[in-house]
């Protein structure tokens, strides 16, 4: 062996060496583990307790009641009322589970079969308890309820909310439940307000419904709790009427509560919490007494009712018929109840959506036109025999014998065709079709409801021409003059057209609300001289006094009105529509109506004066019944 293997000092000196790595390893593995000790607890430490508070916290959000809706006067037309439903605590039963599988362990048959059906014993366990459950909520409520395992399923991970086992209670199944229940148990009674309609069925189309929305994100300040998981937030949503267009003004406001839980869910202290606020409340334009007696009066007809005060524009009636009874919606629509509404043509507004050629009525556009233009004379007797040659096509009169030699404010009362063929071929087309325009017929009239019709129609030379339907000839300028042909309005186009006519302006902007300021808005007057714009205004008041308005004479008060009867062909089939538009009293206008009922199944047949005429005199006797002359 050679001596340096034996130099003591030098074996010394590895032993340092390697005593030193293994030190500087040490520190290395000490430095590291202090490192990631200081990032975890310090540098990170605010974003564990955030994802702490998402794992050990839940959010349940509430909402708020819809705001109500009352008429002019302050009448409730959509309210809240409480609907009241049972559900189970299911956290509460916790104990009632433990002990359950323990004593269905107890049980080797039964496990046994539990081994051979690879079922589980925990499962087994909960439902054998909630079954208890609801078969004691049955024999309280004396009606048959069963145990949905499926939904108990899913709800299981988020037992912070109630199952629900039974809805709608009637009021003695309340009284028979909040007598007999125990503070302690996990049945508990649950309130939450539903839409409630007064009324029922009228002005349905006007308020439309509420029902459920999607699920939906909704940006609420939850006080510094943003990261904790939510568990709900389905909102009712208005899907028609005013409920829809001003949704967003009824919707209540979202609250929230914040739970501590523990690791399965199970909820054990309420942490903090918000109240949900209701929604704000409308003031409509309507007035309910006179929505309900226009109602009554179109009893059964298909139709529609429009009222409008002349100076602001403001509704107040509107009816479409058929309707339904709102309160069939609440707390659910059912699909029977849809297919039935669904088939009597119910859903259809038609108010706003109703597409219809104005018939007669309409020749009061046909008058103005003519009075703007310089060359008529409104005076001048113009012969009405029982028809009228338009190219190689005869026009009939209304009636078969003719009238003779007559001048505008007769044409109008009488309703002369042959008359307004003649005049209208003068004035021409554009200043017809122009006429219409500034009275608003081309467009929507912008009512605060959803789903108004924009394909109403005022035709011209240049309209046919775009739709590839080769160029206007006279025989079309005359179909127009009457209110046939291609025009198509919607009833309350032609209540504000009335309205105008009666202030002789241009019209007004119409609402439904009752806190809109209206005098904001300054209609221009018309381009036509006071005097010759009374051969109009007087043309209609002899309609009522003789001509085919007799119908709506009322004592005291003097009427305006223009009748019509327009023909439609549904399938190729002909049917009538009886129109009329009115306003009163004549001296100082203040209400305008317009109505149109479609021809029913009855063999009837139906006309401006004597079917519509009626009901619009019923408008009129109710409201100047309760506001006065």
């Amino acid at each position: 062996m050679s001596d340096d293997s034996l130099n003591p000092f030098e074996a010394s000196e590895d032993s340092s060496r390697r005593t030193l790595h293994v030190g500087i390893v040490m520190v290395l593995a000490l430095l590291v583990l202090w490192g990631s000790l200081f990032w975890h607890q310090v540098v990170k430490h605010e974003e564990y307790i955030e994802k702490e508070s998402s794992l050990t916290f839940r959010r349940i959000l509430k909402e708020g009641a819809r705001g109500s809706i009352y008429d002019r006067n302050g009448v409730l037309l959509a309210g809240n009322q409480p609907r009241f439903s049972v559900g189970i605590n299911v956290d509460e039963l916790r104990e009632d589970f433990q002990r359950e599988y323990r004593e269905l362990r107890k049980d080797e048959d039964f496990m046994e079969f539990l081994i051979q059906t690879d079922g589980s014993l925990t499962w087994e366990a909960r439902l054998r308890v909630m079954n208890r459950v609801v078969n004691e909520v049955s024999e309280l409520l004396q009606r048959p309820l069963t145990l949905n395992e499926a939904s108990f399923r899913r709800q299981f991970g988020v037992r912070l909310l109630p199952f629900i086992i039974a809805k709608d209670l009637t009021n003695r199944e309340y009284a028979r439940l909040t007598e007999q229940l125990s503070p302690e148990s996990p049945i508990q009674i649950l309130a939450e307000p539903y839409r409630y309609y007064p009324y029922g069925s009228a002005a349905s189309h006007v308020l439309g419904y509420v029902s459920d929305g999607d699920m939906e994100d909704i940006d609420v300040d939850f006080g510094g709790y943003e990261d904790v998981r939510t568990l709900s937030y389905q909102r009712k949503i208005g899907k028609s009427g005013i409920e829809r267009s001003l949704d967003a003004q009824l919707r209540g406001g979202i609250g929230w509560e914040i739970w501590r839980v523990d690791p399965v869910g199970v909820q054990y202290e309420l942490f903090d919490e918000k109240e949900a606020e209701q929604g704000n409340d409308l003031y409509l334009t309507l007035d309910i007494d006179i929505q309900v007696m226009a109602e009554a009066a179109l009893e059964t007809k298909v139709g529609s009712a429009v009222a409008l005060l002349v100076e602001t524009g403001e509704v107040i009636a509107s009816v479409s018929k058929p309707g339904y009874d709102l309160n069939e919606f609440s707390p659910v629509l059912t699909q029977s109840t849809f297919n039935r509404i669904n088939e009597e043509g119910g859903w259809l507004n038609r108010s706003i959506q109703g597409l219809y050629p104005p018939g007669s009525t309409f020749k009061v556009v046909t008058a103005l036109a003519a009075l703007n233009t310089s060359g008529f004379n409104p005076n001048n007797l113009i012969y009405c025999g029982p028809n009228y040659r338009v190219g190689n096509r005869l026009f009939p009169e209304n009636q078969s014998y003719g009238y003779g030699n007559i001048a505008l404010m007769r044409a109008l009362a009488v309703s002369s065709n042959v008359y307004f063929y003649q005049v209208a071929l003068e004035t021409g087309i554009q200043s017809i079709a122009d006429q219409a325009r500034v009275l608003g017929l081309d467009e929507k009239t912008g009512i605060e409801l959803p789903f108004e019709s924009d394909r109403t129609l005022v035709p011209d030379r240049q309209w046919k021409r775009d739709a590839g339907r080769g160029g206007w000839v006279d025989g079309d300028t005359a179909n127009v003059s009457i209110g046939q042909g291609d025009l198509l309005v919607t009833p309350l186009q032609m209540a504000r057209l009335t309205a105008a006519i009666a202030q002789k302006r241009e019209f007004l902007p119409v609402t439904l609300l009752r806190d809109k300021n209206t005098t904001l808005f300054n209609p221009q007057k018309l381009n036509i001289s006071d005097s010759r714009f009374d051969y109009i205004i007087e043309g209609m008041r002899q309609c009522v006094i003789d001509g085919t308005g007799k119908s709506m004479q009322i004592p005291g008060i003097e009427v305006a009105a223009k009748t019509g009867t327009a023909q439609v062909f549904p399938g190729g089939i002909e049917e009538n529509l009886a129109w009329v538009i009115a306003f009163a009293p004549v001296e100082n206008p203040r209400l305008a109506v317009a109505v149109v009922i479609e021809n029913t199944e009855s063999s009837d047949p139906i006309y401006g004066g004597s079917t519509a005429g009626p009901i619009a005199k019923s408008i009129f006797e109710e409201f100047f019944e309760k506001y006065g002359y």
